[in-house]
Parts: C-alpha cells; sequence; structure tokens
C-alpha cells in the first residue's frame, strides 16, 4: 500500500514524457507537420526552421527529466505550463489539442503528488 503513491508517480511521469518525446521525435521527422503549432507572431520573431529544432530539444529535454525523477514537483509544473502555452496558442485547433488539456491535468496532478518531494 506504501508503494502506489510511488507507482502513480512513476506511470504519470512515463505517460507524460512520452507525450513530449513522441512530439519531439515527430518534429525532426516531420517538421512541416509539426511547425504551424507555433504562433505567427513568434514565427515573425524567429524562423521556424530555428524554432522548431530548439522547442525539440527543450520538449526532449523535458521528457528525460519527468523520466528521471528529480526534482519532480518542478518538472511536472514546467510540463503543466508547456501544455498550458501550446493550448492557449493554439486554441483554434481545440479539436486536436483537447487531449493536451488531459495531459496538463495529470501533470499538475503529478506535481501535488510529489509535493512532499521538492527537494529530491
Amino acid at each position: 500500500m506504501k508503494n502506489y503513491p510511488r507507482l502513480a508517480s512513476f506511470v504519470l511521469r512515463v505517460g507524460i514524457s512520452v507525450v513530449f518525446v513522441y512530439a519531439a521525435v515527430s518534429s525532426f521527422l516531420e517538421p512541416l507537420s509539426w511547425v504551424g503549432y507555433f504562433p505567427q507572431w513568434l514565427h515573425s520573431l524567429i524562423p521556424g526552421t530555428v524554432l522548431l529544432p530548439l522547442f525539440s530539444i527543450y520538449q526532449l529535454a523535458l521528457g528525460a527529466w519527468l523520466i528521471s525523477g528529480k526534482k519532480i514537483f518542478y518538472s511536472a509544473l514546467l510540463a503543466a505550463f508547456t501544455l498550458f502555452g501550446i493550448i492557449i496558442a493554439n486554441f483554434y485547433s481545440l479539436e486536436i489539442l483537447f487531449r493536451d488539456i488531459a495531459i496538463m491535468f495529470a501533470a499538475l496532478a503529478l506535481a501535488v503528488l510529489s509535493k512532499g518531494e521538492i527537494h529530491r
């Protein structure tokens, strides 16, 4: 019974991490399918050919951080904020991104679950 919170944390971390890693790898393989999710104002500041690989590297790093189990509270909050930003920036595509809302709340649940483990 004592290990259920640890198991729940692990399952949430793997699930959330897979989402970020999949998106990153897929964006390297099919960049044209992903570059359109950045808001137009961001494209005017940074070319998509630079923006997409940088964001993909960020997603890979975030996925690895989640899996590592280190400072879970912070990685979970960063994942939730990242997903929130993606949802807000693409609210017009909610029929595609509605699943991201559930993943964002899973990341928030992970943060709550790991609140007592901030210093690990």
